[in-house]
């Protein structure tokens, strides 16, 4: 293994999810986490046909993201990044990652002699909208053990809120209480111990926090020279913004027939990410 790939794997802020052969990485930005429906990067990686790594983001530890900005985020990843001193050949971003890659594309430009294409997958900047519908899935998946008219209770609580709170750090907190009210029935009816409790908690903060954050990141002006790929999801990505909006948000628009949750896993759509990056 030659030195630069050392750097590469022993990084804490990335993960490694295909080697390369060619001196080059290509960074993806998601908040992968076990259960959700949506396939991920990891789903992708086997179907590139590209000589680069692909390296996808490593979330800071649970319970160490309260509080952290868009540029603490993007700091901690960068600064692996650096570390290797690899060119980085393209950044991909998923859903709100999207925002984050944009970012981190924009100040890697500033660093290296090329700047890497981006390639937005569903791209959204986080608002009041996008932090309730979140909330709204993660509700969803406690329906395993809630009752239904539980979860309904506990999805409209958290619309309401969503009407009334604009400020998102605000949002996001009052979400997280009623997130914790049902969870605590459903992690009971489950016979879950302290550690479980915690750790899906944990989680589910993290992930609120990271959406929060990336409200901070003003991403139009790096959007404007991505490539985005859409999926036909009415409630996801681009398909958000009123077509007479849409012109001009993004360099390309590649669309897909597809439900957002197999954009990642979908072979077509790794042929055109494969034909992009080159």
């Amino acid at each position: 293994m030659r030195a630069w790939e050392c750097l590469i794997v022993a990084t804490i802020s990335w993960l490694t999810l295909k080697e390369g052969v060619d001196d080059g990485v290509v960074l993806a930005v998601d908040y992968p986490f076990t259960g959700r429906p949506e396939a991920g990067f990891s789903e992708l990686a086997g179907q590139l046909d590209l000589p680069y790594a692909l390296l996808e983001t490593v979330p800071p530890g649970n319970g160490t993201e309260a509080g952290m900005t868009a540029g603490d985020y993007l700091e901690w990843w960068l600064t692996d990044v650096r570390a290797a001193g690899r060119p980085v050949r393209a950044v991909l971003g998923f859903c709100a990652g999207s925002v984050y890659a944009a970012a981190l594309a924009d100040r890697i430009a500033a660093e290296q002699k090329v700047a890497p294409k981006v390639v937005l997958f569903d791209p959204e900047s986080p608002n009041a909208i996008t932090v309730y519908w979140q909330f709204h899935k993660v509700i969803d998946g406690l329906g395993v053990v809630l009752r239904p008219e539980e979860v309904t209770a506990a999805q409209q609580a958290g619309q309401r809120i969503s009407e009334e709170v604009t400020d998102l750090t605000l949002l996001g907190e009052r979400l997280l209480d009623v997130y914790r009210e049902a969870a605590e029935t459903a992690f009971d009816r489950a016979g879950l111990d302290a550690v479980r409790r915690e750790e899906f908690t944990a989680t589910v903060t993290a992930f609120m926090s990271y959406l929060v954050a990336a409200a901070g990141i003003d991403a139009r002006d790096g959007w404007r020279t991505a490539t985005a790929i859409s999926s036909g999801t009415a409630t996801n990505g681009l398909n958000l913004v009123a077509a007479e909006e849409r012109p001009g948000m993004v360099a390309e628009e590649i669309r897909f027939d597809l439900e957002h949750a197999d954009l990642l896993r979908t072979a077509e759509v790794a042929k055109a990410v494969t034909a992009l990056i080159g």
